[in-house]
């Protein structure tokens, strides 16, 4: 039975450099990333997959700042496999947090109870909860090296 693949990376700048957020994705391995910018033409099941990928991210920025974690980028990258029929089989997802020193200290460290923390926090956003119950799912949240 044929599968459909859709994998987003998402990269968001925070702190002293500003804030910016940017969206790529491909559908499959083989294809280019290409940007995504949302528009009438964005189809229907790509802007659902994009919610759930800015839903997952929004939790952990909204956590991170509940912490006091002084975010400085957050990459993130999100694999979705789908049925033939478009059902959502399968998500997978790793991101990847980097603090920002204050000026003149080091740099903050990410512990395990953090990331477990953020990672908790992530799983009731509510559009990967109203994902039916056979979807697997597994969200990562880890320090960038």
């Amino acid at each position: 039975m044929t599968k459909l693949l859709f994998q987003f990376r998402l990269q968001s700048r925070h702190g002293a450099v500003g804030d910016a957020l940017s969206v790529d994705f491909r559908d499959g391995e083989l294809e280019p990333w290409q940007p995504l910018e949302p528009s009438l033409q964005t189809p229907g099941f790509r802007l659902y997959l994009l919610s759930l990928l800015l839903c997952q991210h929004h939790y952990l920025v909204a956590n991170a700042q509940e912490r006091h974690l002084p975010l400085a980028a957050v990459d993130g990258r999100l694999n979705v496999t789908a049925s033939a029929g478009w059902m959502v089989e399968s998500v997978s997802g790793t991101f990847e947090v980097r603090l920002e020193a204050a000026e003149g200290a080091v740099t903050p460290e990410l512990d395990a109870p953090t990331l477990a923390f953020l990672e908790r926090r992530m799983k009731v956003c509510p559009v990967s909860r109203n994902l039916p119950g056979t979807v697997t799912k597994s969200i990562v949240v880890q320090a960038a090296r």
